[in-house]
């Protein structure tokens, strides 16, 4: 008897981003959707839609330039599984930027989002759309990262599910930032990944008991977005990421500021 295989609704939202200056591609990057009442916003790292670190303000690139567009890989209306690339404007006719950062701490929280107008027959998929359980956020608990490490996708073109754990106390603020780290393989590409931690077991608030709102089985909750690994002189080293919370990205979806 074969297994039914279906796909799952996680592995439709993340994006595959190219980063553009003219012609020529600057990275490569993940985001992904999120719909705020009737607003599509398609949601990445700040130095993904900028191209700056968002602690030094200088270019990533290695050719010392910005990015003008977006190139973004969305899926065909008419069939799962086929992509489709269509490139968004980062920049106003006036040269304004089109995305919002954090209201409150701007590119110190290395999230950014941008609006968008999908073309006729391009779809994307909220994460927002997603069915997450209302599970408890641990230090030790399982995650994935699901995006594009250097580019590589799984069959179908659809994202690779990276797995690592929550290695800091998730409640506590991070120097301060909505932030956690997690420790996992990253590479490059997987910047703005969709982050979610899964549970697979008995979940009881009291150790040897069970109550009527303990819970025997598997559950994913959504913890935040990937924005990359702390700076090493080793890859052997460390092996830590940043992830953050999803509270923030909410925070710049609904007031996020435009930069001047």
């Amino acid at each position: 008897m074969m297994n039914r295989i279906g796909i799952s609704y996680l592995s439709t939202v993340p994006l595959f981003l190219e980063p553009l200056h003219g012609d020529l591609a600057l990275a490569i990057a993940t985001g992904f959707c999120w719909q705020h009442e009737e607003t599509i916003f398609l949601v990445s790292n700040y130095h993904v839609l900028t191209g700056m670190h968002p602690e030094t303000g200088q270019p990533l690139s290695e050719h010392g330039t910005t990015p003008d567009r977006l190139r973004v890989h969305l899926h065909d209306g008419d069939r799962l599984g086929r992509w489709l690339a269509h490139d968004f404007a980062l920049f106003d006719p006036q040269g304004r930027p089109l995305w919002q950062e954090h209201p409150l701490h701007g590119p110190k929280v290395d999230i950014a989002a941008i609006p968008l107008s999908l073309p006729g027959g391009l779809h994307a998929y909220p994460v927002t759309s997603c069915q997450f359980d209302d599970i408890p956020i641990e230090v030790g608990q399982d995650v994935f990262i699901i995006g594009f490490p250097k580019g590589v996708t799984g069959a179908g073109r659809f994202p690779i599910w990276k797995r690592g754990n929550i290695a800091s106390e998730p409640g506590i603020p991070l120097d301060g930032l909505p932030r956690l780290l997690v420790d996992t393989a990253t590479k490059e590409g997987m910047s703005g990944s969709p982050v979610v931690v899964q549970f697979t077991g008995v979940h009881a608030k009291e150790p040897g008991q069970l109550a009527g709102d303990d819970w025997i089985g598997s559950g994913r909750a959504f913890l935040g977005i990937y924005s990359g690994r702390i700076a090493s002189s080793s890859q052997l080293e460390a092996q830590l990421g940043f992830v953050w919370r999803a509270e923030a990205i909410l925070e710049t979806v609904q007031s996020g500021r435009r930069p001047a």
